[in-house]
């Protein structure tokens, strides 16, 4: 009985090798047969009877990384390309004030008042309304002028350029425009202020937005 026993035992041990066997084999086949049928799609070059030619693709990227990968280079071209635009824009478009003739200081009643013809050789308009102009004294402190309008009131017309007259008024220059200016000092101590101010003094304009132009002042 013992020995039937162990007969049946090995017989099934025999069928397990045997069924392994087989599904290892079945196995091995079908990744032959995938292999070789994506050798035949990859190689088209069997059905010429040209050597077949395999291609192992190696190290490929995932889809996500090309996706991540082409993304960045299109932000990056974008931003070269508004980079290009804006810095092209600021060179064409820039404002560039000369001085005119002689600045001159002239003495009032309790005020200053400083005349200068400016012209726009840039290429873009220049707002000079609300600008001021800082002189500097024989001690080196400034004394602040502010705008005051047109010098005359036929500077539109004949000047060309949009500028009212007056106290509180507009001014701006547009390319190749010119214009006469008055900017005062106004104050009860404006003799003085006046008297401390050598002739030839440096003078700077600075617009309200922020462009500054340097020139000598006179005293008639």
């Amino acid at each position: 009985m013992g020995l039937v026993l162990a007969e049946e035992e090995e017989l099934r041990k025999a069928v397990e090798l045997a069924r392994f066997i087989v599904r290892e084999a079945e196995r091995s086949i079908r990744w032959r047969a995938q292999q070789v049928l994506l050798e035949l799609i990859l190689n088209r070059g069997v059905y010429t009877r040209k050597p077949m030619r395999t291609k192992k693709r190696t190290g490929a990227m995932p889809p996500i990384v090309t996706v991540i990968i082409i993304v960045a280079s299109v932000v990056a071209a974008a931003l070269a390309a508004y980079f290009i635009y804006s810095t092209t824009a600021r060179g064409v478009r820039q404002v560039s004030l000369t001085v005119i003739g002689q600045p001159t200081l002239y003495k009032g009643s309790n005020t200053i008042e400083l005349r200068v013809t400016f012209k726009n050789d840039g290429t873009a308009d220049v707002d000079l309304t609300n600008s001021i102009i800082s002189v500097q004294n024989r001690t080196k402190g400034v004394v602040t002028f502010t705008f005051a309008g047109t010098a005359t009131t036929d500077q539109k017309t004949a000047m060309g350029a949009s500028c009212t007259t007056g106290t509180g008024g507009s001014c701006k220059l547009a390319p190749s425009d010119s214009v006469a200016l008055k900017y005062t000092y106004s104050g009860s101590d404006a003799g003085t202020v006046f008297d401390n101010i050598p002739d030839g003094a440096m003078a700077t304009l600075q617009t309200k937005d922020g462009y500054q132009t340097s020139f000598a002042v006179a005293k008639p």
